[in-house]
């Protein structure tokens, strides 16, 4: 109960504190193009959970806010996203590159001892800003001008959007320590296996929302908001969040981790990678390869499940 109740007020946290960065963009005219960039791509849910997590010593569950995180929204979240409405592909190539370079450093970062330390969190942080700048000056189409609800929130005040950015925040940081609690009273009392819980169960949790993010704009006609999401996404929780967890505590990766979950992680994001930067359209066919390909993910995960 601890760890569904925490899921639901961070999601709920998130999205008020989506809209509230949204609105304090708007309301100080910042850049629209940054307000898509970086709200489409930053995942505050994720990145509380994590160093929740990281700080109570759970470095699998930490780590689930990121690989599993990004496995759920590149197979599960995609893949039903494209079973239901099929998306052209309206992005520059840089955008699959950009998942490329994120992966790959994630994977060097933690293949090479199976610890992230905090030098090389902040290393993680310092490409994340890096890819993003990158991103900004040669992907303008990667704008939220077609999200009705971010456009909503340049109605309210400057008070009123701070308001909700702090709220938001707030919300985010009760529920991220209720699913430490419940993650430590499952581990106690049910003996699931913490990678389990982490990869597959909180990494889920914390991104279900993915689902709506990319099935929305895709459905009202602007596919570039999905893609814009999946490639933020992935820039962002393998360098960015996985960056900052590093440096709050440094977060060491079980050997199942290493030679499974990253693993399985670097395939998925090269292969959608790959297909960005050479189809024009994802239709049917595809979505029904990744939601397999997530199923797959689950069976392999359930084996793993018990202590």
């Amino acid at each position: 109960m601890l760890l569904v109740l925490g899921m639901a007020l961070v999601l709920w946290g998130a999205e008020r504190f989506t809209e509230g960065a949204v609105g304090t963009a708007l309301r100080f005219q910042l850049s629209t193009f940054y307000v898509g960039v970086v709200v489409s791509g930053f995942e505050p849910e994720n990145l509380v959970t994590g160093i929740a997590a990281a700080l109570g010593n759970l470095h699998q569950i930490a780590l689930g806010t990121v690989i599993g995180s990004t496995v759920f929204m590149l197979t599960g979240a995609l893949g039903v996203t494209l079973l239901l409405t099929p998306m052209q592909v309206r992005i520059p190539k840089q955008g699959g590159l950009a998942m490329i370079a994120s992966v790959l450093l994630f994977a060097v970062v933690l293949g090479n001892d199976g610890t992230v330390s905090r030098a090389e969190g902040g290393l993680l942080v310092v490409a994340a800003g890096g890819l993003m700048i990158w991103l900004y000056r040669i992907a303008p189409v990667l704008v939220a001008r077609g999200e009705d609800k971010l456009l909503d929130a340049e109605k309210r005040s400057r008070v009123a959007v701070l308001a909700l950015l702090a709220a938001g925040g707030a919300v985010m940081l009760i529920g991220a320590e209720l699913i430490v609690q419940g993650a430590r009273s499952l581990l106690a009392s049910v003996r699931l296996s913490e990678t389990f819980l982490g990869m597959a169960v909180v990494g889920m949790g914390e991104s279900l929302e993915e689902t709506a993010r990319m099935l929305t704009p895709a459905r009202r006609g602007h596919p570039e908001l999905a893609w814009g999401n999946v490639v933020g996404t992935v820039v962002v929780l393998l360098t960015l969040n996985l960056g900052i967890i590093a440096i709050v505590n440094p977060v060491t990766a079980d050997p199942l981790v290493l030679r499974f979950h990253a693993p399985y992680l670097v395939g998925c994001t090269v292969a959608v990678a790959v297909a960005l930067l050479t189809r024009r359209k994802l239709g049917r066919l595809v979505g029904a390869a990744l939601v397999s390909a997530y199923a797959l993910y689950i069976g392999l995960n359930a084996s793993q499940m018990w202590r």
